[in-house]
């Protein structure tokens, strides 16, 4: 076997998980992941059959259960920072020390398929973990890092994929809901301050779980697209909310925009207002062909800023190796 990468096999997509251990909740009851459980996982009874047929689907919406199987990369993660940053994520997530080692093990599985890591893959990956066992949750991140259906690029500390993403997105708030964008702009928020959590941390830590599995399923099954569709539907439903501050109330701008749980709480409008959002969504009309487009566009509207940046950065390089320059004429006797 390949220490780069174990041979084609089919993984077995069984819904397990850490939810499977007899002390689970006894261990992670305060944990940070379950913050917005809302009782939609029950503490100290196994999931229902009906969430396990549910769960058990999530794979085969992704693709993640092709016969081929995956090739998965070995190697793991030496790169310290790295690992300093996985140990942090891990504390913030599990309680347990067993369980945040999980996660380490996990993501240093993952690592070399990037050689980089987002916080938002930490988010999917625990997410994953209640659910699946190792392999299988392996399996599906991996199918939405290298899927074009996906989200490829967005896993990075300096994700271009997702700021490309973001402008498609803003593009499309100046369209649907001209007030809005313009009350952002004014306030100089850009989308990269908050919609990385629905955008590439799949909205973990921002919906109930009820709304949160809905939320899943919908992206497994229709891809980025949906994304886009969720960004428009919460800008919808919170479009009133958000037309009531000034430009200067960038804080209560982004607490309404990240759905905050002090002004969001799991039982907001006796906790329908989640997934009747989910639902909004779903049932919103986006052309895949639009995205498409203006992803086309946006990308290369980044390609040339990013020249831009990488030209005037070589010229200040320049400059100051100039500055440094000592000529025979000034240097001391």
């Amino acid at each position: 076997q390949s220490k780069r990468a174990r041979r084609r096999r089919r993984f077995k997509m069984s819904v397990g998980g850490l939810l499977a251990s007899a002390d689970f909740w006894e261990k992670e009851s305060g944990a940070p992941l379950l913050r917005r459980n809302a009782g939609f996982l029950l503490a100290d009874e196994p999931l229902s059959a009906e969430l396990q047929e549910r769960v058990a689907r999530w794979p085969a919406l992704c693709g993640a259960d092709s016969s081929d199987g995956t090739v998965v990369p070995e190697g793991g993660c030496e790169d310290e920072a790295a690992l300093r940053i996985f140990l942090r994520d891990a504390e913030r997530t599990f309680s347990d020390g067993g369980h945040q080692t999980r996660m380490i093990d996990l993501l240093k599985r993952v690592w070399p398929e990037n050689k980089d890591y987002h916080q938002g893959l930490g988010y999917t990956a625990s997410l994953l973990m209640l659910l699946f066992d190792e392999d299988a949750a392996v399996s599906i991140l991996l199918e939405l890092t290298r899927n074009e259906r996906f989200t490829p690029g967005y896993w990075k500390a300096a994700p271009d994929a997702y700021v490309r993403d973001a402008m498609v997105y803003t593009r499309l708030i100046e369209e649907r809901h001209p007030q809005v964008h313009a009350l952002l702009a004014s306030a100089c928020l850009v989308p990269e301050a908050y919609a990385s959590k629905w955008f590439i941390g799949l909205c973990v830590h921002v919906l109930p779980f009820a709304a949160l599995f809905d939320f899943v399923e919908a992206f497994l099954e229709e891809g980025y697209l949906f994304l886009f569709k969720f960004s428009i539907a919460i800008v919808a439903a919170t479009s009133e909310h958000l037309l009531q501050y000034k430009s200067t109330d960038v804080n209560k701008i982004l607490e309404v925009l990240r759905l905050d749980i002090g002004l969001y709480p799991d039982d907001y409008e006796g906790g329908a207002f989640f997934t009747r959002l989910v639902a909004e969504a779903k049932a919103t009309k986006l052309e895949k062909e639009q995205v498409d487009t203006l992803r086309v566009e946006e990308g290369e509207k980044l390609a040339e800023k990013m020249r831009k940046t990488r030209e005037r950065e070589a010229q200040l390089a320049a400059e100051e190796s100039d500055d440094e320059i000592v000529f025979s004429d000034e240097e001391d006797d």
